[in-house]
């Protein structure tokens, strides 16, 4: 049997018949009334000759990925109602899919979204990757009819919303203290301030009684240019390894102190950072 290869596809052959069919599908598309397609042959067979096998060759038929698509809007072999417009990005849409008797329905795909086909309706549901603005979701569909196949393509607008959040992360209503002296945040505490066995415990606007509050382990952060330790301590009181560390330490420190607390049955927890002073000086207000 006679077969034929085209230039821009590898490995692959077509044969006679499989040639007949494709030219089918190109008139067909090209919309030529049987009852000219006579004189066209006879007045300029060559050159007509030479455009089909031109579209049949660029159109990739024996490859299957560089099909030719046609837009579907104003196509007598399938119909979307309502009128697509635009949609909305994660929003599914359901149309009813009306196709020609006198053809079959075959493939599906969809490009920057999900389109599913149930009895006669089409779910569409968008997926653009873009933050804000307008995208394109192309709808591309498959018929066949008598052995020949149609390939139609329809974009639609898709409007991408913006997505919010929150500028601002919730106020901390609890306060750090130490030995009833509260740390404020981004303030100065001299390092004399922090002595053995002092007991960190915490300020709640929230009407409880002190037996329902606790304080169940701080952790303490040391940064400077020679140092940077972090310890935990099980508990609320100061212990002696933390104090031989600010003992050792010789210039200003920035200092992170975390409590993780109970209050009644929720826990949480509450953090400050301040500049530990080693200068001797007393404290200072806030910078």
């Amino acid at each position: 049997m006679t077969t034929y290869r085209t230039s821009n596809v590898e490995s692959e052959y077509l044969t006679i018949s499989r040639l007949h069919k494709d030219i089918e599908t190109i008139i067909h598309i090209l919309r030529i009334p049987s009852d000219k397609l006579n004189i066209v042959l006879k007045k300029s067979a060559p050159y007509f000759l030479l455009m089909i096998l031109s579209l049949w060759q660029i159109s990739g038929h024996a490859q299957g990925k560089n099909d030719i698509y046609i837009p579907m809007d104003g196509r007598h072999e399938i119909r979307l109602a309502p009128k697509v417009d635009t949609l909305i990005n994660d929003e599914e849409a359901v149309y009813k899919l009306t196709i020609d008797p006198q053809y079959q329905f075959a493939e599906l795909f969809c490009e920057r979204g999900l389109a599913v086909k149930v009895d006669n309706f089409l779910h569409i549901t968008p997926n653009s990757k873009k933050p804000g603005g307008i995208d394109t979701l192309t709808l591309r569909i498959i018929l066949f009819s008598n052995n020949n196949r149609i390939l139609l393509y329809k974009n639609i607008f898709v409007k991408a919303i913006q997505k919010s959040y929150p500028k601002t992360l919730k106020k901390q209503v609890e306060s750090v203290t130490m030995d009833n002296m509260t740390l404020e945040r981004n303030s100065t505490y001299n390092k004399d301030n922090f002595r053995p066995k002092s007991v960190f415990s915490f300020a709640t606007p929230e009407n409880v009684p002190d037996t329902a509050k606790k304080v169940i382990s701080v952790t303490i952060s040391l940064v400077n240019k020679n140092v940077s330790k972090s310890f935990y301590i099980k508990g609320d009181q100061m212990t002696t390894e933390v104090m031989n560390e600010i003992k050792k330490q010789k210039q200003p420190t920035q200092t992170y102190v975390r409590l993780d607390i109970r209050i009644g049955k929720k826990v949480k927890s509450v953090w400050t950072r301040f500049t530990m002073d080693t200068s001797g000086a007393k404290a200072m207000a806030a910078l």
